[in-house]
């Protein structure tokens, strides 16, 4: 199986980019994404294999994560609100219908033109993202958020503006409690933060929105099988990993406690809609 740099998508059709139960347990931290190397894609053999919608995998979606809109470039998860805006219209302008992380997972998406917004860390530009660039363009984002910095840190929302959110409709997920690397590591040295991170990131996280929680996305893409065991056993429907890779509406076809997620940077932006673009059958076919 080839190694392929993680961001590299402008030399992978849409159709390598499949369902990998195998892939290994990563450790990849959103902020430095683009400087990681190497993740195993599998890759189709091309001479006698179905068409890629005959083998059930035409319906699928691409799910992306931002983090902060300040507009700081010395930060590559950081865009302004303009930036953000142009973003999402070129994506649209693509034809992609944007839908939620929950009409996802319940296989209601169809075509290849889906893409899921997610919003990591709960920062206190989220509010304004939703009200100025979100909200007007009818897009319902996923907020993924760790319950030990909302309302306690000049980082993050405060505990209200997220209830707001949620009330007026805005899904939110668990992204660990303290979002420390939820891996063997962790467990091995401290057990209980270990078990917070998950068990107590989903409490804290329905608390504070007040709506039962089913997804969570591992902090800095970090997760073990003891990880995605313990994800599953503590009542979430599903998991977010940081590799690439589309989710697809039949659930057999997926990897529910590693769903591939794309962390969108300065450097992988470019790729990204490249990838778009193909999926779209706008681009060129490396093929």
């Amino acid at each position: 199986m080839a190694l392929w740099p993680l961001w590299r998508l402008a030399a992978l059709p849409p159709d390598r980019l499949l369902p990998s139960p195998a892939t290994p347990p990563i450790l990849l931290d959103h902020a430095e994404v683009a400087a990681k190397p190497a993740l195993p894609l599998l890759r189709l053999g091309r001479e006698g294999s179905q068409p890629f919608e005959d083998r059930g995998l035409g319906d699928r979606a691409l799910v992306l994560c931002w983090h902060s809109f300040l507009g700081n470039p010395a930060y590559p998860t950081d865009f302004s609100l303009h930036e953000f805006a142009s973003q999402l219209d070129a994506i649209a302008a693509l034809g992609y219908r944007f839908v939620t992380v929950e009409e996802l997972l319940a296989g209601k998406v169809e075509g290849a033109l889906n893409v899921v917004v997610t919003i990591d860390d709960g920062h206190r530009s989220v509010p304004d993202a939703i009200a100025k660039v979100l909200g007007p363009r009818g897009i319902v984002p996923t907020l993924f958020v760790y319950p030990a910095v909302l309302g306690t840190t000049a980082f993050s929302m405060s505990d209200i503006e997220l209830a707001r959110l949620a009330a007026k409709g805005i899904p939110v997920g668990a992204h660990g409690y303290h979002h420390l690397y939820v891996n063997e590591a962790l467990f091995k040295s401290d057990p209980q933060a270990f078990e917070e991170e998950i068990r107590r990131a989903k409490s804290g996280t329905e608390r504070l929105s007040g709506h039962f929680v089913t997804a969570y996305a591992y902090p800095f893409g970090a997760y073990s099988p003891r990880t995605q065991a313990e994800v599953r056993l503590s009542g979430y429907a599903a998991a977010f990993a940081v590799k690439p890779g589309f989710v697809f509406a039949r659930p057999g076809l997926n990897d529910a406690w590693a769903l591939p997620r794309l962390v969108v940077t300065r450097e992988a932006w470019k790729d990204i809609l490249g990838l778009l673009e193909r999926n779209a059958g706008q681009g060129p076919d490396p093929r």
